[in-house]
């Protein structure tokens, strides 16, 4: 299925439902350039295992794609072409039974070309369910210790959302440079008049895993602005894990130790000394 698909009699059907929602919202997230450490990925995906929400829609679009970057998976057995599998999008949808909220959640891999295209058709999506406010889920690398309170910054597409971005902690970006397809959306979604969020969990630049750590903080900031109770017993412990094998890998390598702790002196004196992770 290409990306001009068309949402079936059915799926509309079941969005007009979750229209009732008093609240309603969209989570997307995207792998790729905007997923570093995988903490969008990790988040998102901790979204859908708790909840167990619907899957509405999954479709491949090998034409968003630069294939030499986003590389399809090839199986091979015994020197035997079995199949080739091309990057697949997914899209979700959660209500509770309270019929409080109604949420979309979206996966997929960052696309590599039309941006405006692929922008109007989560558009769609929103308008069909009367969505409120899209939330877009990122990761970036930087020079934070992971024995600090996880950082986390937001970029907001209208003023009013500034405050709110401050009340849950987050700091808000000052940027310019490459922009992620979470610029296109959040532009697309102020000329319709949709607010949008995009957080960003900074992972430690050297922690060559998946970054659990973060992507726990992160889930929980956004279930709170939600206000959705959620499980976060799974990612917990694979923050647990993470954290057990980061304190290892630093017991076993004096160079890394001296690094982490020159990034723990630099953050607190440009930060103040936050609390350690308990």
């Amino acid at each position: 299925m290409s990306i001009l698909f068309k949402l079936s009699e059915e799926i509309l059907d079941k969005l007009r439902k979750a229209e009732q929602a008093k609240n309603r919202y969209m989570l997307i997230s995207f792998s790729g350039w905007p997923d570093a450490g995988n903490v969008a990925s990790l988040t998102t995906r901790h979204f859908i295992k708790s909840l167990k929400p619907e899957k509405l829609i999954e479709f491949e679009s090998s034409d968003l794609y630069d294939l030499t970057i986003n590389r399809p998976a090839v199986k091979i057995e015994e020197g035997l072409m079995k199949e080739l599998a091309f990057a697949k999008s997914e899209l979700y949808l959660w209500r509770d039974e309270g019929q409080r909220f109604s949420l979309l959640i979206f996966s997929g891999v960052e696309p590599s070309f039309k941006w405006e295209e692929f922008a109007e058709k989560i558009l769609e999506l929103c308008r069909a369910m009367s969505v409120q406010r899209m939330y877009l889920v990122g990761g970036v690398l930087d020079m934070v210790p992971h024995t600090r309170k996880p950082k986390i910054s937001a970029v907001v597409n209208m003023e009013r959302l500034k405050l709110e971005a401050k009340i849950h902690g987050f700091l808000l970006s000052n940027y310019v440079g490459p922009a992620s397809i979470h610029s296109s959306l959040m532009l697309k979604a102020r000329e319709n008049n949709l607010e949008a969020i995009s957080v960003w969990g900074h992972a430690s630049n050297y922690i060559p895993y998946p970054n659990a750590i973060v992507a726990l903080h992160l889930a929980k900031k956004l279930a709170e602005m939600m206000d959705i109770s959620m499980d976060f017993t799974a990612l917990r412990e694979m923050a647990e894990d993470l954290a057990q094998k980061v304190r290892k890998m630093i017991d076993e390598n004096p160079d890394l130790k001296r690094v982490v702790e020159g990034i723990e002196r630099r953050y607190d004196e440009e930060l103040g000394s936050p609390s350690y992770i308990t």
